[in-house]
């Protein structure tokens, strides 16, 4: 059985098992997959795995576009370049879509993977954000370039937090919070983001990348978050935390509307 997520999220069938949705984007193709559909491990194990998230939005997998994911805040239009299950992806942790054709993809492993789109689904983005994202503002760099570069008004857009760790498991050094501080945040936009339990920290990548989406202007009641943390639902989910290196990756994807 699935584990509950949040009023907005649903389980949906999948050719694989299951896959999360959320209630609000239905109207685009989408969702996370758990750790029933394999996306790491051999070539081939691979290819199969990606070529079945496209399946799942409707596409072949030459129509699937990937990022080469390396922690920061660059975007990549998906418009403007190759895809195919056989490419690692040009280098990004941010790709947005205004091409019916494409279906795009993110991969996470405790990492927040965000999905928006607008209320007409003609422009979709998809985000991997974990403490160096979040640091960075991948939430609000997002926001800004549906907005700025496919027209998508920040407050007509929906914005959902798929599985990632959660407050309860994430614990960090002081260190992670200095570079909060040293990317220009403030302690009064971050007090609410680390939490002290115990004589540790914690970060709460949920509430940091949800602020982040409402300080850019899309609408608090737009937002949505899924509170399944990976690192505590080992049966359904990946975790770098829980299980190190060699862990498999989830992926969230979007497919725009034509």
């Amino acid at each position: 059985m699935p584990p509950a997520a949040g009023d907005s999220f649903d389980w949906r069938p999948a050719p694989w098992g299951d896959t999360l949705v959320c209630v609000p984007l239905a109207h685009v193709a989408h969702g996370w997959t758990t750790r029933q559909l394999p996306l790491r491990g051999a070539p081939a194990i691979e290819r199969a795995g990606w070529a079945a998230v496209a399946a799942s939005a409707g596409l072949d997998a030459d129509q699937l576009v990937r990022l080469r994911q390396v922690h920061g805040a660059r975007v990549h239009d998906a418009g403007a370049g190759p895809s195919g299950v056989e490419l690692s992806g040009p280098e990004a942790d941010i790709v947005v879509s205004a091409q019916p054709d494409r279906v795009i993809a993110v991969q996470s492993a405790d990492c927040v993977p965000l999905l928006m789109a607008g209320p007409d689904g003609r422009a979709v983005g998809a985000a991997h954000a974990g403490w160096r994202g979040t640091a960075a503002g991948v939430a609000g760099v997002s926001v800004r370039w549906l907005a700025e570069r496919l027209g998508a008004r920040p407050r007509s857009l929906r914005a959902a937090i798929g599985p990632s760790i959660g407050p309860c498991c994430y614990e960090v050094g002081a260190a992670v919070a200095d570079q909060f501080l040293a990317a220009g945040w403030t302690p009064g936009q971050t007090q609410a983001w680390f939490v002290s339990r115990d004589g540790a920290t914690f970060l709460d990548l949920w509430r940091a990348n949800a602020d982040q989406l409402e300080r850019a202007g899309v609408p608090a009641d737009r937002i949505f978050v899924s509170r399944l943390c990976t690192a505590c639902h080992a049966d359904w989910f990946h975790s770098y935390r829980r299980d190190g290196p060699g862990t498999g990756r989830l992926a969230g994807y979007i497919r725009a509307c034509a």
